[in-house]
């Protein structure tokens, strides 16, 4: 294959049940950009990368579709780049276009060491031995919970509400930490989480004074999962509502879920999920609060370098991570020579680009398209042919 060119990507698909549906009112967003008819399942995820479970397809000069993984194994140097072909000869992020109408699983992903033995030991329920670290830019209103609340907090709300004083009772028999909080929320007994839920929902449905953020919430969650103890992560974690372009930064160990909205997602190349609840899926307790860090509260956003450019706008996101970074080009270029030898995967979000190769060749990509440009391609440019143009450009950051 000649690698001073872009080449078209065919990213998979994931259908979770708490991606967009068509009867939910418009069309799904991935259902879209990819010019196909929605059918009745949910549109959760759009993978763009090389995981092993869901490896995008390369088009090739001859029209056939080959593995991203193996394409790249061939010749890691010439694809990713020297720098990160040391590294390891593989892709390291995993580039999605998330979308969610209904809230995920109260979750957290391991850090490098958690993810070699939880591979290891329960491969079934981790797929790989990677680290994962993630970053969500919102693309719409995205709203999330992230990170714990600080304890002062958290137990403002939960003493406002006499039905969870069994929850409380049982923690204050130990130590008035945090983590003893968690504890002694998974601690609780079958037949009392229930009463103690039930009673929640019909002391708060009768409430007629004042509702915290965290109440309602947990009214909320309750009508999606009832009677899971994963509701009562409303009080426990930060509720964040990111506005288009905000960022959402998630650091291995830190307990998260997103919970409605669209977003351009970046990670390392994982898909290792340690899941709490709201979810019909496995559920890991022992595993979240042997990683989980319970001395980190709050949570963690990228603030974009924004760059004007003529009419239009360069955004880069820079996480905390070299294994990848994002660049928003709005009604902007971009020049494949301030991305040295490095390999580029993107998308054309909205409007219309046009590839032009060092030869002077152009090739249209149109909205929903994605591309990558192999590192060995050392010039040329992304160029927008139309108002309202959006390419995100992601790469690694060795």
């Amino acid at each position: 294959m000649s690698l001073n060119t872009f080449y078209r990507l065919d990213g998979g698909v994931r259908h979770y049940a708490w991606g967009q549906r068509a009867d939910q009112g418009d069309k799904p967003l991935i259902a879209d950009l990819l010019q196909q008819e929605p059918g009745e399942e949910p549109w959760a995820e759009l993978w763009l990368g090389a995981h092993a479970s869901l490896p995008s397809q390369v088009h090739g000069a001859d029209g056939a579709l080959r593995p991203l993984d193996q394409v790249v194994a061939e010749d890691p140097v010439a694809w990713l780049g020297k720098a990160a072909a040391e590294v390891k000869p593989q892709l390291a992020f995993l580039f999605k276009v998330l979308t969610c109408s209904a809230p995920l699983s109260i979750q957290s992903h391991p850090d490098a060491k958690s993810a070699v033995t939880l591979h290891a030991t329960h491969p079934e329920l981790y797929p790989d031995p990677n680290d994962k670290t993630e970053i969500i830019i919102a693309l719409g209103q995205f709203q999330a919970l992230a990170g714990f609340r600080g304890i002062t907090d958290i137990l403002a709300d939960l003493e406002a509400v006499k039905a969870f004083l069994p929850w409380l009772a049982l923690w204050r028999n130990g130590e008035a930490t945090l983590r003893a909080l968690v504890e002694a929320l998974f601690a609780l007994d079958a037949v009392p989480l229930a009463a103690m839920l039930t009673n929640a929902l019909q002391e708060l449905n009768a409430r007629e004074g004042h509702l915290s953020p965290a109440d309602k919430l947990f009214l909320s969650l309750s009508e999606v999962y009832p009677g899971d103890r994963g509701t009562l992560f409303a009080y426990l974690l930060n509720q964040v509502t990111l506005e288009p372009g905000q960022s959402l930064f998630l650091a291995p160990n830190s307990p998260h879920a997103y919970q409605k909205g669209a977003g351009i997602e970046c990670m390392t190349n994982s898909d290792n999920v340690i899941r709490a609840g709201l979810t019909p899926k496995a559920v890991d307790v022992k595993t979240l609060l042997n990683t989980v860090d319970f001395d980190r509260t709050g949570y963690q956003m990228v603030t974009p370098k924004a760059t004007d450019i003529g009419n239009g706008q360069v955004l880069e996101y820079q996480a905390p991570t070299e294994k990848f970074r994002l660049t928003f080009y709005r009604d902007a270029a971009c020049n494949l020579e301030d991305h040295p030898d490095v390999m580029g995967l993107f998308i054309v979000v909205s409007g219309e680009a046009a590839l032009v190769e060092a030869n002077g060749a152009r090739t249209i990509a149109s909205r929903g398209t994605s591309w990558i440009r192999p590192a060995a391609a050392k010039s040329g440019r992304i160029e927008p042919t139309e108002p309202g143009t959006l390419v995100v450009w992601a790469q690694t950051n060795f």
